[in-house]
């Protein structure tokens, strides 16, 4: 479960000024929007089938390596489209398109290992508890992309995006690179996931248990699951006055608005990530309770 948690939050951060620079840069239209969603759809059913029938016996830890890599791949080529090489809106839709088949890989390896996790008959608790956590901290990436752009203040606005200056694009080269650096951060949580069902299973076969972190746990999926039904029931029922809030993910409702609490929240959430991750995976091995070893990471 927290693998999923801190996984999910680095990697699902995103580049929140590249939908408005398509539209000025790549003139997208709805109805190209409408069918890259549709093939993202067609590619993550392609991508289930596909590792269904040849990568169940994967180690998990190989193919998250791999989809993220792939992924990280996929959104380099934007950097063509930075810097007017080559802008085409078909273009784009293939290198997002390709890039969700590969989200399939991560989506299956952080789900697989529930099953094996699950006690008889609490198999449906199990996933639900799994599921929720993880989907949970999809508004906390969502606060963190935002408030990047605090840091770039040309690409705030759709306006300045179209002005297309090498200030402009500098700005975005160096927005998409501090993006892509923090989903690579998102492979340093690997050591927390088993490599597959053999290794799952031993792990339970030993029984060891802690209510620290069991309830750590809890606390931490209660408490990002409030978080995110907060956000979703006040951008929802009051959208034309909390929704633009920097704090629920938005851009900002004012000019002036603070992004002290936004910014805050986002020290938090990395001061989580990565401080629980250290403790868990690499701080054992500063200790000399464990060696590090590449093979850690597949």
């Amino acid at each position: 479960i927290l693998y999923g948690m801190i996984s999910h939050i680095t990697f699902g951060v995103s580049n929140a000024a590249k939908m408005p620079a398509n539209y000025v840069w790549l003139d997208l239209h709805t109805f190209q929007h409408q069918i890259m969603v549709i093939f993202e759809k067609f590619f993550f059913f392609v991508g289930l089938n596909l590792v269904r029938q040849y990568a169940l016996n994967v180690s998990w830890r190989k193919q998250v390596l791999a989809g993220s890599l792939l992924v990280l791949f996929f959104n380099s080529l934007y950097f063509i489209i930075i810097f007017d090489v080559w802008r085409n809106s078909w273009f784009y839709i293939f290198t997002d398109v390709s890039a969700l088949f590969m989200y399939t890989l991560n989506f299956l390896a952080s789900h697989a290992c529930m099953v094996e996790v699950a006690e008889p008959g609490y198999e449906a608790i199990t996933y639900s508890l799994i599921t929720t956590a993880t989907n949970a901290v999809s508004p906390l990436s969502a606060v963190i992309s935002y408030q990047l752009l605090a840091f770039f203040p040309l690409l705030n606005d759709q306006e300045s995006i179209a002005t297309d200056t090498p200030e402009v694009r500098s700005q975005f080269a160096s927005l998409q690179a501090l993006v892509m650096l923090i989903n690579v951060s998102s492979l340093l949580s690997l050591p927390l996931l088993p490599r597959q069902k053999k290794e799952t299973r031993e792990l339970v076969a030993k029984g060891e248990m802690s209510k620290f972190w069991g309830s750590f746990v809890i606390f931490s999926a209660l408490t990002f699951l409030c978080y995110s039904t907060i956000v979703t029931y006040v951008t929802v029922k009051y959208h034309d006055v909390y929704g633009c809030m920097k704090i629920l993910g938005g851009g900002g409702c004012a000019a002036d608005e603070s992004s002290f609490m936004a910014l805050g929240l986002v020290t938090c959430i990395f001061a989580y990530c990565y401080g629980v991750n250290f403790y868990l995976s690499y701080l054992p091995i500063f200790t000399g309770e464990r060696k590090f070893s590449w093979a850690m990471f597949y």
